[in-house]
């Protein structure tokens, strides 16, 4: 008698012990997926933030008549805007888009491309068209991985890549008097003097470059660290030959 009622007593303390344990996992869990969702959300506040920086230093490179519908779609986490490459062809993926972006020929509204792609890759990365995720179990670590290394790529290339005549095809760290002077092409260096930037004294040839395109960047790549250690992985370092490749992974 006494033995059954020990058996009892022991598999429901077994049974209450292990219930306790999967609902503690769950709101852990859960306490994480709140915790990607900001990650999500302040990584797409830093790519409206990286627009207007980029379409007010590049103005000629962007699209006016797209502007409030790209921000609009970026607000409010959609994707309906299709852009077609140089052949009047729908354009299939987040690849597609950056490689029009960095293409060293002539590409009429570069920014929109660039700023597309980029935000079509966080999209993809987080599956945000998959409205309820309750859990860190539920996000791709493979795609969030990928997502982690392209950013990288992509920071590295806005800030080296040039055109086919050697022009930065993204005016982001430069300053003001290098940015006159890749326009005007001047033979005498003396005349940098007579710079606008350098005249008023904003800027001296000393000036350090502006960094706070790849600062802003940088904070996404920090925000996708975040979530990959709330999935579970740790998010390994990246091999300069992966950074400087041309190819972005998808």
């Amino acid at each position: 008698m006494y033995k059954k009622i020990l058996l009892i007593t022991l598999f429901f303390t077994l049974f209450s012990g292990c219930a306790r344990h999967n609902k503690v996992n769950e709101i852990f869990q859960t306490q994480k997926a709140i915790s990607i969702t900001q990650d999500y959300k302040d990584i797409l506040s830093l790519v409206v933030k990286y627009k207007t920086k980029l379409d007010k230093r590049n103005p000629q490179h962007y699209n006016k008549d797209f502007k409030s519908a790209i921000y609009t779609q970026i607000e409010d986490i959609q994707k309906f805007i299709t852009l077609r490459d140089t052949n009047n062809n729908r354009l299939v993926n987040f690849k597609q888009y950056l490689d029009l972006a960095f293409n060293k020929r002539g590409i009429k509204y570069r920014n929109d491309y660039l700023i597309l792609g980029l935000y079509y890759m966080i999209y993809d990365a987080y599956s945000l068209d998959e409205v309820h995720k309750f859990t860190a179990l539920n996000y791709d670590n493979d795609k969030l991985t990928k997502l982690y290394k392209n950013l990288y790529i992509l920071r590295w290339k806005i800030r080296t890549a040039k055109d086919i005549n050697g022009n930065y095809l993204f005016l982001t760290w430069q300053n003001n008097w290098q940015i006159e002077y890749l326009n005007k092409k001047i033979n005498d260096l003396n005349e940098i003097k007579n710079f606008n930037s350098i005249l008023s004294k904003k800027e001296s040839l000393l000036s350090h470059s502006n960094f706070s395109f790849e600062i802003i960047l940088s904070m996404m790549i920090n925000r996708v660290e975040s979530t990959l250690r709330d999935i579970g992985t740790e998010p390994s370092d990246i091999a300069i030959d992966t950074i400087t490749s041309l190819v972005f992974l998808i």
